[in-house]
């Protein structure tokens, strides 16, 4: 087979502004994830958050709680309240829908001030977790095994799982019900337009970033410079950058360096942001 080489017209940059979620999209979210409760006859849905595992969480509040964990608890009525650490206690009034603030300091870093008067099942009984209620927790993934009890695995820290147990008695009402945001016809599998043109700001930058790596590719150039690339416009990178040339994972090192490009490397690149999109090459 013969290979013929040619030059391509660079592509267009296209990368706008960022386009926000409506308050009419966000009550939608809100409207899809109490039909799937009631479908699924659950009293009460709590969604964990932490940096690495916030997107179901900000799906209807908007934010994550970065270094804090956090959870939001709806209730099947429509009425959703934020437990909070310290320093993300003063976000609730932030959140992209109406919520009550519980306080605790359980969930903050390690050492801060904590609380003293009340335990931490004692703020989730606050936050609406009752006895022989039926409680669905979401955390970042659904499981799919056909030997296990999916319903019954947890991908959310011990400590919150014990406490709603141990309120609730019945270990059996409390199941696994992060499928209603991502799993087989998951809410967040169809986006309406206005979440396609907000999500398309990350794709955008993304694909840029990555264009401007790629033009800075030459002999010489060092991974770090490379990287800075891919970090562009302040926003969120939600992966390690991943800007090498040749070896990789060198010492356990995942991040750009000052090694520079060489003929005959191997070139790895990509470019994760906040809004998912994800751009990546590789090449040698």
């Amino acid at each position: 087979m013969e290979i013929i080489y040619s030059k391509v017209d660079e592509p267009k940059k296209d990368c706008a502004l960022p386009v926000m979620l409506s308050d009419e999209t966000i009550m939608q979210r809100k409207e899809k994830v109490l039909t799937k409760m009631q479908e699924r006859k659950l009293d009460k849905l709590v969604v964990y958050c932490d940096v690495e595992h916030g997107n179901n969480f900000s799906y209807l509040i908007g934010f994550f709680t970065r270094f804090e964990e956090a959870l939001l608890v709806i209730d099947k009525s429509g009425e959703m309240k934020l437990v909070l650490g310290n320093e993300n206690l003063n976000k609730c009034s932030k959140a992209r829908v109406q919520c009550s603030p519980v306080h605790a300091s359980v969930l903050s870093l390690p050492n801060q001030p904590d609380r003293k008067d009340k335990s931490f099942k004692e703020l989730l009984k606050e936050a609406g977790i009752s006895e022989d209620l039926r409680v669905g927790l979401v955390g970042w993934k659904h499981f799919t095994s056909d030997i296990e009890n999916n319903r019954q695995i947890f991908d959310v820290p011990s400590f919150i799982v014990d406490s709603i147990r141990y309120i609730i008695k019945d270990e059996e009402l409390l199941t696994n019900e992060t499928d209603i945001f991502i799993g087989e016809n998951g809410i967040r599998t169809i986006n309406n337009a206005n979440e396609i043109a907000h999500y398309e700001y990350g794709a955008a930058l993304a694909s840029d970033s990555m264009l401007d790596a790629m033009n800075l590719l030459e002999e010489g150039v060092s991974e770090m410079e490379l990287g800075a690339m891919l970090t562009q416009s302040g926003q969120h990178t939600n992966v390690v950058t991943i800007a090498a040339s040749g070896e990789r994972f060198i010492k356990g090192n995942m991040f750009p360096t000052a090694n520079k490009v060489k003929v005959g490397d191997t070139i790895s690149s990509n470019r994760y942001n906040s809004t998912y999109a994800r751009y990546g090459w590789s090449m040698r």
